[in-house]
């Protein structure tokens, strides 16, 4: 199917910035024209499929989520509610691993069709899934909401320290490494020649909870198999000291140690970093996920001045819907923000970090360190046709910068239109591949099953 987008504000997010008045053509799953305008060729209309006229609307990338957790989304905003009976630290091991261990294959499913729905909904057509039980059921919603993304099992093969891991989510060493393995081979991870939305990964929860056996067997595959790995990356300070306790060295430094840090790693969060640690990152080409909403709340300050210096891979993940929303243009304005006033005003510098780098991070930032760069997170003739088309009301206009005003004024409920490999998932402010209303109806029955389980364990 051929499609014309004209009299476009585009944002390419490439060589050719931006765009007034411009056309974009689309054929089968690539973009195969940017003009200014149409030009000398307006005979280009009765060769397509459909045309959109996008006359005051923004066309975009699609916004990549580099750091998500699906089988997280069904207990949003239960931190409140576990905040009332006082909270236990960490909180990823005394909740959420609880709460992931319960879901069955419909629940991951469930989950899956919500969040990924959800994602649609607010702009982003890629997301990098850490990974929970049952990934088929991950892939199989993905595959029906028609979203791109990044599928693995989060592993672990060691506990340390209490509360202990759920059973079913221990597993030896050799169990996780062939978890991984099953994912990455079932799903692999091509690049032009494959028209597939989804591809295995592997993943490793954290150094707390994985041998260093692991760390070392999962770095070498992940290199033989060309494909990335994940983990959660100098998130807390229960990281620091046990990492300072058993090994003597701060994290990264002891994933150098193991040869895993390299150009194909995604490093969630990077929060507690040292200044060495940073220049570690740099020097193997690691790609960070940055993770505004709860890194802000309550683990750290991202070091993105001094990442953004030594050319750091940076890309914005939300870290699922545990904290909220999925929005990642409320996550840029957040990152802002926060990046200000730790960074900037103190010291009377406002430009600490620019609009344009923000937008970078959320589109091709993030599909560099998803390592996903030649194919999304710029518009530009060749890549695939993952894009957005927004419609910009009181609330953005007038545009001067459209920089400014994607990461300052609009959100994701300005986008009205989403398309993925060159195929509608939203059109005109409506999913189009799954029922919203029977996925919702789902959910309000079965969420507060699942939630009334961790919460009764509470006292």
């Amino acid at each position: 199917m051929a499609i014309l987008i004209k009299n476009a504000n585009i944002v390419s997010m490439g060589s050719l910035g931006i765009i007034n008045n411009g056309s974009i053509v689309i054929d089968g799953t690539r973009i195969v024209s940017i003009d200014s305008q149409l030009g000398e060729s307006p005979d280009i209309e009765k060769d397509v499929d459909e045309i959109i006229d996008a006359t005051g609307k923004i066309v975009m990338p699609g916004l990549i989520d580099s750091h998500f957790h699906t089988c997280q989304h069904l207990m949003r905003g239960m931190g409140a509610a576990i905040a009332r009976h006082g909270t236990r630290y960490p909180f990823w091991k005394n909740y959420l691993l609880p709460f992931e261990s319960q879901l069955t294959p419909e629940d991951v499913y469930l989950s899956g069709l919500a969040a990924y729905t959800n994602l649609i909904r607010v702009g982003t057509t890629c997301f990098a899934e850490h990974g929970g039980r049952h990934p088929e059921q991950l892939v199989k919603a993905a595959e029906d909401v028609g979203v791109r993304g990044l599928m693995a099992i989060s592993t672990m093969d060691m506990d340390t320290g209490l509360p202990t891991l759920p059973d079913n989510m221990l597993f030896s060493t050799e169990e996780a490494i062939e978890k991984n393995l099953e994912v990455v081979q079932r799903w692999p991870f091509k690049n032009n020649d494959d028209d597939s939305l989804l591809r295995g990964v592997f993943s490793l929860r954290q150094i707390t909870v994985c041998t260093p056996k692991l760390i070392q067997k999962t770095a070498q595959l992940a290199t033989e198999y060309g494909t990335m790995v994940q983990t959660h990356a100098n998130e807390g300070y229960y990281e620091l000291y046990h990492a300072l306790d058993h090994h003597g060295m701060r994290p990264a430094n002891y994933l150098a140690s193991l040869d895993f840090l390299n150009h194909n790693v995604i490093a969630a969060h990077s929060v507690l970093l040292s200044d060495q640690e940073v220049e570690l990152y740099a020097k193997h080409q690691v790609g960070v996920a940055h993770c505004p909403t709860p890194n802000f709340a309550s683990l750290g300050m991202t070091k993105l001045v001094q990442m953004r210096k030594l050319g750091v891979k940076v890309g914005i993940g939300t870290d699922g819907a545990n904290r909220g929303s999925l929005d990642l243009f409320e996550a840029m304005k957040l990152s802002s923000i926060g990046q200000s006033l730790h960074y900037g005003a103190p010291y009377l510098d406002a430009n600490i970090v620019s609009p344009f780098e923000l937008v970078t991070m959320a589109t091709l930032g993030g599909a560099r360190v998803c390592g996903l760069d030649e194919e999304i997170g710029s518009l530009e003739i060749g890549k695939r046709a993952d894009l957005l088309i927004l419609n910009p009301g009181l609330n953005a206009l007038p545009i001067d910068d459209p920089y400014f005003s994607i990461v300052n004024s609009l959100r994701g409920s300005d986008v009205g239109d989403v398309i993925i490999n060159g195929q509608f998932v939203m059109r005109d402010n409506k999913v189009l591949n799954v029922d919203e209303d029977e996925i919702a109806r789902q959910v309000s029955m079965r969420a507060p099953q699942l939630r009334q389980t961790v919460l009764d364990n509470l006292n």
